[in-house]
């Protein structure tokens, strides 16, 4: 006779820890398709994973998520700026590393203003921002 009992939930991430990207897509349980800045399901922004490469304020206060412009970076912007309630941040800050998470955040507002955007533009790297989205840290 077989042990039918349900498989344990995984154990929460810890702030400060750091994961693989498929650990932290599947413990959020989102979809695996990109942009992958965004963690979605069905539709639904569920988490952030920003690397400081392409998001160099993403460890601040407030954090701040820069929206590219390739395929679609700029209507999952969207999509995050819309997003209501406490989402899951994970940050990058070596190339190729762990990703770590933050905590959790919300969106408080976002902008498409070129006087904004404009002095944020890292050439060569960065040159192109659709879209400002600004988080802060959920009251614990």
């Amino acid at each position: 006779m077989s042990d039918a009992s349900p498989s344990p939930a995984p154990a929460p991430h810890v702030v400060g820890q750091g994961y693989e990207f498929d650990e932290v897509r599947a413990f959020l349980g989102g979809d695996p398709k990109p942009p992958n800045f965004v963690i979605h399901k069905g539709g639904a922004v569920i988490g952030v994973c920003l690397g400081l490469g392409w998001n160099p304020r993403a460890d601040g206060e407030p954090c701040e998520v820069w929206v590219g412009r390739k395929g679609d970076q700029p209507k999952w912007g969207i999509k995050l700026a819309e997003t209501r309630g406490p989402l899951p941040v994970y940050v990058r800050r070596t190339e190729g590393g762990k990703w770590f998470y933050n905590g959790l955040y919300e969106v408080t507002s976002h902008t498409t203003d070129p006087t904004i955007i404009r002095p944020r533009l890292l050439p060569p790297k960065i040159v192109a921002i659709d879209r400002l989205v600004f988080m802060k840290r959920c009251a614990v």
